[in-house]
């Protein structure tokens, strides 16, 4: 189906883009054959180049559709379902070089970047403006364009949506070469989210907000998994709009507090253990109306049925939190000798079903599994360890992930969640939607790429 990069290829690229950003043969880094998908498979591209302008993507494209030649874009590499994989070899495009913020739009509030901009600094760009910029993910190094491409959200979605919610327009290039601005309509609906599937994004403008001037972190342990997620629903049904409504498992928060040597959640109450605790963050104009807003809450915990109310309103406890929730996930890579995470997205009252599911399941197969999610967005994340062979767990959690994704479509959920579908959600893919839904996908990717050269091998 697809063509290898040939000599001629290659030195028209040169010609392009430069010997310098032209990367072949040995001096290819083995970086670009993987993400940072736990046991995923090395694919070493035949070349790598780097573009720095809408110009010269579009080039690149026009050559390798007419070339047959496949095209995997890659940012920083963070992406944990092997989206930015070249598993059918071809070239990578590497964005990660246009970084550069292209303008500001005081009256508009419009931050324009291009895609190898880091979270961080969008973040950083927004706040020197004296605004936000709410999607949070949780990777402050991934790219400002892997973000739009897997629609990232991550906790403060509950509030604030995804990244989805703060594309004001983009400027994209299609396979064959052909540069558009989208700013509405279904391919613009379509592109966001699609994992450089259906087009390369090289210019993104970004919605900015106001941001709330005073916050506070509320903690909520419970003795079952149940009363924790039903807290945050009432919570959140009650009008209280909270930022976040972070439901964690005592087994992450104790596993990642034995790593890290830096408990700070609760484990045990009274002598009892915890079963989960909800974090969850008030914002207002003030201190005053933070206060006014926890108060209430506080009137309600007999309701809630938690053992306690813990408050964090310093900025040390409130970064205190925040860095022991971010440990969770890499304890899972220093702490155990074979890890790996589903992510998945369903809807808010199913959580405590599908986690109550995946511990079950986990002990029917020797995992130890562990949880935590976005209660209200549906963000779920589900980590399975284990002591055992490398060989052995890998069976183990094939058969696991099998059985949760199953248990998630059966749920009306959505298995790409936060980190898209990649090639390691690929197979699971279909039996989740309808064949409606995914005849859909088909036919879209069919007529925004239908030389089928953009990221091959993912989703679809």
């Amino acid at each position: 189906m697809f063509e290898k990069v040939s000599t001629d290829v290659i030195a028209e690229l040169k010609g392009i883009f430069g010997e310098k950003r032209v990367i072949t043969g040995d001096m290819i880094g083995a970086d670009f054959a993987h993400d940072e998908l736990p046991g995923g498979a090395a694919h070493m591209p035949e070349a790598v180049v780097e573009a720095a302008s809408t110009e010269e993507v579009a080039a690149l494209m026009k050559l390798c559709s007419a070339a047959k030649i496949p095209v995997t874009v890659r940012g920083a590499g963070t992406g944990q379902a092997g989206g930015s994989v070249p598993v059918e070899g071809g070239l990578v495009l590497s964005l990660k070089g246009m970084d550069q913020v292209v303008s500001f739009d005081e009256q508009a509030r419009l931050l324009t970047v291009q895609p190898g901009v880091l979270l961080q600094d969008v973040k950083a760009a927004a706040e020197e403006h004296g605004l936000y910029y709410p999607p949070d993910p949780g990777e402050k190094t991934a790219t400002i364009g892997g973000n739009v491409s897997t629609n990232a959200a991550g906790p403060c979605a509950l509030k604030y949506g995804c990244t989805r919610d703060y594309v004001q327009d983009a400027v994209i290039v299609l396979s064959d070469g052909t540069v558009t601005r989208l700013s509405s309509g279904e391919a613009f609906a379509s592109v966001i989210g699609s994992e450089g599937t259906l087009a390369v994004i090289t210019e993104i403008s970004l919605k900015l907000i106001e941001k709330p001037a005073a916050d506070a972190i509320l903690l909520f342990p419970f003795m079952d998994t149940e009363s924790c997620v039903k807290a945050a629903d009432t919570i959140i049904n009650a009008g209280f709009a909270p930022a976040i409504a972070e439901y964690m498992d005592t087994d992450i928060v104790e596993f990642a507090g034995n790593v890290t040597g830096n408990p700070v959640f609760p484990i045990e109450m009274d002598g009892e253990r915890v079963a989960a605790t909800l974090m969850v963050t008030i914002e207002g104009d003030d201190d005053d109306a933070v206060m006014e807003t926890m108060e209430a809450i506080a009137e309600m915990a007999e309701d809630l049925e938690c053992l306690d109310i813990l408050v964090g309103d310093t900025p040390t406890m409130k970064r205190d939190f925040w860095d022991a929730h971010d440990a969770f996930h890499t304890a899972m890579e220093s702490g155990a000798k074979c890890a790996n995470e589903i992510n998945v997205t369903v809807p808010s009252q199913t959580v405590a079903e599908l986690v109550s599911f995946a511990k079950d399941l986990g002990a029917e197969k020797a995992l130890k599994v562990m949880a935590y999610a976005h209660v209200g967005s549906g963000g779920v994340h589900i980590h399975a360890v284990s002591d055992c062979a490398k060989e052995e767990f890998a069976v183990a959690f094939a058969g696991f992930a099998e059985a949760v994704y199953a248990k998630v479509a059966e749920l009306g959920g959505d298995i790409g969640g936060e980190y898209g579908v990649g090639y390691a959600k690929k197979a699971y893919l279909k039996a989740a939607l309808s064949e409606v839904d995914y005849a859909k996908l088909a036919e879209t990717k069919a007529s925004l790429d239908p030389a089928g050269i953009l990221n091959p091998g993912k989703v679809i």
